[in-house]
């Protein structure tokens, strides 16, 4: 799955008609309707604020007075297409005066998606285990050495009668760091973390 970090917006004109296009992150669907009040205010007298979002398993849509099926559903099918969750996507509509038909309106509220997300920072994300590893003095260097080449990162170290090092990684190889110490490092699952990784 895919998301992002912040607010992204774009604007299309097609026939006069104004769409602009708001992405942003949304962590309940609670939050959206407080979101649309605002945009409304950001954005007074728009004929329409049709809408989509994917979070935490619910999905739902608005066409908000456009003919039906012509706005929100296939919104909301960009989103799923794009493997995108936690999402909120509001495109809005200045009118123009020119009527675009029920297919110029679905190719223009996927254009108006498009477009916006071909601005936004897209992450994808991650679950990696967080791992507690407790060795002696004498076996740091050589598993710090090993742990820096390897597909994670060296979240903390604290240095008492032994040396605590806080890991995150997709993936430990528990022989490789028995073998490096002699067996003697305590390995602990400390859970699971969401990462982030930037989408080139």
């Amino acid at each position: 799955m895919y998301r992002i970090l912040e607010r992204y917006q774009s604007e299309i004109v097609i026939n006069k008609s104004r769409f602009i296009s708001v992405m942003m992150p949304i962590s309940t669907d609670s939050e959206v309707k407080e979101i649309l009040k605002d945009l409304n205010k950001e954005y007074p007298k728009a004929t329409h604020y049709c809408y989509a979002y994917r979070v935490k398993g619910k999905e739902k849509s608005s066409d908000d007075g456009e003919p039906s099926g012509t706005a929100g559903r296939p919104m909301l099918e960009f989103l799923i297409n794009n493997e995108l969750e936690n999402i909120l996507v509001v495109v809005i509509r200045y009118f123009g005066g020119i009527k675009l038909g029920a297919g110029g309106l679905l190719r223009a509220y996927v254009d108006s998606c498009r477009s916006v997300y071909s601005v936004s920072k897209i992450y994808k994300v991650e679950k990696h285990s967080l791992y507690s590893l407790v060795v002696d003095y004498k076996y740091y260097d050589a598993l710090r050495n090993y742990l820096i080449h390897q597909d994670g990162s060296i979240k903390d170290t604290s240095y008492d009668e032994e040396i605590t090092i806080i890991y995150l990684s997709s993936l430990i190889n528990k022989d490789d760091l028995l073998e490096i110490t002699n067996g003697n490092i305590k390995i602990e699952s400390l859970g699971v973390q969401e990462v982030f990784i930037e989408r080139k």
